[in-house]
């Protein structure tokens, strides 16, 4: 959808050959469209992608931690005289296994799930995380965009003012003071055309590395919807956000995680197992037979049980920690989401009163100390006055438009949802 601009209501349709556009159109082939670059960072983001390649090496592990260790081979010549292999009295060939005790293989399966878990999440919050960047560095670009076109239509309008002026200096009418004064305004705004266009370029580098572009890509025109719309309910965002919102699930994974390693650390008192089966030859008299073997570890030794008891208290005080951690990123999302909604509540109002009131006041008093320059009744001074409350105020409008389009995008992040306005 095109954005109609508000330089119409900044110098509008009664100044006619004055006047700025009553909106700005921009070719539908050089459009930005926002859903589309959220697709393609989605894609191509390299954070993005080293979090799900994170998400795989993590699954990979779930299978390894339920598995045994592999199995060891043992082989010995005994009582070999030198290094004469083939006169050792026996020959052996032992195989040994590790055996855990038994539960263990099961929850260390279980903990490597969580951390898989974690991973998924991490990556959902990555996801997050650089569609709000994106999102704030396209409302940046339209901002500078609006503000660029508003100076060139402001320079054309300046031009018309100083023509004005020079044809009431020539029959005496007017000073060329006025002149003068036409002339440092339309230095002034050059230069402001300057400051952005390198604000430009700026916000354009940085969407083009979110995206991942090639640095000799181009960007077209940012473009946002006409109206501001914004009816999401506090209440809804909050439920939602302190059930779904990637990082407060990660935290509260995290507790069950060290839940998990406290379950293993207790296990800890019981012994591990080790087997093995042996083959013996003896060459010198003709003896073969075979050898089983069975051991285990003894966790309740003395010189033992100080590290399974720090082991143990270290896991319960983890345990304390999530917890914290959970509630206190419970709290700061929540904070955030308040803080957020407060603000957007409020940029919806003020938006409002600049399209109903403060801009069409600006452009009646332009329009109003215009004829009077004409007619003789102000000055110069008077009217680039005018002229400059209307174009600041304007620009104040811009600015508190992308203020509240980047609110809306940081307050997704938040919520942990790309879609807000669904929450009524």
């Amino acid at each position: 959808m095109i954005t109609k601009m508000f330089l119409a209501v900044v110098l509008c349709a009664p100044l006619r050959g004055f006047c700025q556009q009553d909106s700005i159109n921009v070719p539908e082939s050089v459009e930005l469209d926002l859903q589309f670059l959220t697709v393609e960072a989605l894609m191509n983001n390299p954070e993005i992608k080293a979090e799900l390649q994170k998400m795989d090496v993590m699954e990979a592990r779930v299978p390894q931690a339920g598995s045994l260790d592999p199995p060891e081979l043992k082989f010995l010549q005994e009582a070999m005289p030198g290094f004469r292999f083939n006169q050792a009295m026996y020959s052996r060939f032992e195989l040994m296994q590790t055996i855990p005790f038994p539960t263990k293989l099961g929850k260390r399966e279980d903990l490597s799930r969580i951390e898989a878990e974690h991973a998924h999440h991490e990556h959902l919050e990555k996801v997050n995380e650089v569609l709000s960047k994106l999102k704030s560095a396209y409302y940046e670009l339209w901002f500078v965009q609006q503000n660029t076109i508003l100076d060139e239509e402001n320079a054309r309008l300046l031009n018309q003012f100083i023509t004005i002026a020079r044809t009431k200096y020539g029959v005496g009418e007017a000073s060329q003071q006025d002149v003068l004064k036409g002339q440092v305004e339309l230095y002034m705004v050059d230069n402001d055309l300057i400051s952005l266009r390198q604000r430009e370029l700026s916000v354009k580098a940085m969407m083009m590395s979110i995206l991942n572009r090639n640095p000799r890509d181009t960007l077209g025109f940012a473009v946002i919807p006409d109206d501001v719309v914004f009816d999401a309910q506090l209440d809804s965002l909050l439920q939602w956000a302190l059930e779904n919102r990637p990082m407060i699930v990660h935290d509260s994974l995290s507790i069950a995680e060290q839940r998990m390693n406290l379950s293993l650390a207790q296990l800890d008192y019981w012994p591990d197992f080790k087997v093995g089966l042996e083959r013996v030859t003896s060459p010198s008299s003709d003896f073969s037979g075979w050898s089983v073997s069975a051991s285990m570890t003894i966790p309740l030794a003395p010189w033992a049980l100080g590290r399974t008891s720090a082991r143990i208290e270290e896991a319960s005080a983890s345990i304390d920690e999530a917890r914290s951690d959970y509630n206190a990123a419970r709290n700061m999302v929540a904070g955030n989401i308040k803080d957020l909604y407060y603000k957007i509540d409020a940029g919806k109002r003020q938006l409002t009163m600049y399209r109903t009131a403060i801009l069409p006041a600006a452009r009646q008093s332009l329009n109003a100390s215009l004829t009077s320059y004409r007619t003789g009744r102000t000055d110069f001074l008077m009217l680039t006055d005018a002229y400059r409350t209307s174009v600041n105020l304007t620009k104040e409008y811009f600015m508190l438009r992308m203020q509240f389009e980047q609110n809306i995008g940081e307050l997704e992040r938040e919520v942990g949802t790309q879609n807000v306005s669904s929450f009524k």
